[in-house]
């Protein structure tokens, strides 16, 4: 009696660790474990695990199969309900040139796999073929939307203190929406260094080599006999971030970074131009004459028991003038552009995070872009819709009705930072953007 009940009492722990583990075989540890320290003969341990593995086989994690190499398997994904309000006036006479209410929806689902030999990989699918954006929206015929590869990439990490990745990645630095929109995820290689200094202190050092654009390396120019010589634009992004912690609430993040671009074009007189600060990712000067200095950073706290931060960035476009000249063919004199065009920054504070049921966020930052300082089609897309010579604000709020639903209010309001750079190129001069959004996870 005795020894049926210790082994109905051992089953039943192993078979609560069976089903809560990926593989039945983890629960072999402990029954070996159970037979050192006497509680279990060698009978009772073949018993039990011919029963574990006859148990798990019924569950639906005994039903999910994943290779030996394998050590854990995370899915997951989430989705989200926009409706979304946009306006614009134009510059030249403040008309109003655009306004829209639209609804529009995301998905997005993806696994992350650690395997074994200190690899790490993942994907992800998402609604959308933009970089900066997966929303499709609605009112096309009720017609479908295709599924795309958003995110795809592997990860090794020989030591604590490195980390290697390659593919299409999420972004390794440390930044704000002001340089990159968040859900721009880059694609080619980084490499990850973080140091403990002391208790307080962490270093580290991010280098990272992104594959922008894929040029035709001999264009030749229409209506002209030249040809313009291109080569493939790269990204090439040095940081060292580094934070240092007070007490357990309190901790500042500071990250100097330096991006330069390789390959863009060669600049000609029938090479067009593109439209002052407007997106245009495949136009060939898009990469050209951006030697950036960065410095974005936070101080977290707590506040009435809340997470708090206040958070800055700062860019200054080394080659701004000359991106101001070449790329978007505006005069400097003419124009009266000054030091404060090659310079974007941003100010901020937020109070609240969004994580289980009963969260809730208030955040708010003012922002200028001068017309050569960030590329466009990085920077975060709502803001503004995307052009440059801009400033404004940027409101949102979010609360959790339970852990996996969630409701984000978000505001923006911009103009122009300089009212007059060219009668005929900058179009925009205020937008106002609204969005309404339901988001869940599964």
């Amino acid at each position: 009696m005795k020894c049926n009940l210790k082994k109905l009492v051992a089953l039943v722990g192993m078979t609560v660790l069976a089903v809560s583990s990926l593989h039945a075989q983890d629960s072999g540890a402990l029954v070996e474990a159970l037979v050192k320290k006497g509680v279990l003969t060698d009978q009772e341990a073949e018993e039990i695990r011919a029963d574990l593995t006859k148990e798990y086989a019924t569950t639906s994690a005994g039903k999910l199969n994943v290779s030996s190499h394998i050590t854990q398997l995370k899915l997951y994904g989430d989705a989200r309900w926009r409706y979304e309000y946009d306006s614009s006036t134009k510059q030249s006479d403040g008309t109003i040139n655009s306004t829209q209410w639209r609804g529009r929806y995301r998905i997005r689902l993806g696994a992350d796999y650690t395997f074994t030999d200190k690899f790490k990989a993942g994907f992800e699918l998402e609604s959308a073929t933009d970089n900066d954006s997966a929303n499709q929206t609605t009112g096309n015929g009720f017609g479908k939307s295709s599924i795309n590869v958003g995110l795809l990439y592997l990860t090794y990490k020989p030591w604590d203190f490195v980390t290697l990745t390659g593919g299409k990645m999420k972004n390794p630095l440390y930044t704000t929406d002001l340089l990159w929109d968040p859900d721009i995820n880059p694609e080619g290689a980084a490499e990850i260094f973080s140091w403990n200094v002391n208790d307080q202190f962490t270093v580290g050092l991010t280098a990272a080599q992104f594959y922008y654009v894929d040029n035709r390396e001999s264009v030749s120019t229409t209506g002209s006999n030249n040809t313009n010589s291109n080569q493939d634009s790269w990204i090439f992004a040095a940081q060292i971030p580094m934070t240092y912690k007070i007490n357990k609430d309190i901790s500042a993040t500071i990250a100097p970074s330096f991006y330069t671009r390789t390959g863009g074009s060669t600049i000609t007189s029938s090479t067009t131009t593109l439209s002052v600060g407007s997106p245009q990712l495949y136009n060939l000067e898009a990469n050209d004459y951006l030697n950036q200095i960065a410095a974005p950073g936070d101080v977290s706290f707590k506040l009435i028991g809340q997470k708090a931060k206040f958070y800055w960035d700062f860019v200054y476009n080394a080659s701004g003038e000359d991106r101001i000249k070449n790329v978007y063919a505006v005069s400097p004199a003419s124009q009266n552009l000054d030091l404060r065009d090659d310079i974007a920054w941003l100010v901020g504070f937020q109070i609240g995070d969004n994580k289980k049921k009963g969260d809730w966020l208030v955040g708010v930052d003012f922002r200028q872009t001068g017309l050569g300082s960030v590329d466009p089609n990085l920077a975060d897309s709502d803001f503004g819709d995307g052009y440059l010579n801009q400033q404004g604000v940027k409101i949102r709020t979010g609360y959790n009705f339970t852990d996996f639903l969630s409701g984000n209010i978000t505001y923006f309001n911009t103009w122009n930072y300089k009212e007059t750079l060219s009668a005929t190129t900058a179009t925009i001069n205020t937008t106002n953007r609204l969005q309404l959004d339901l988001n869940w996870k599964f």
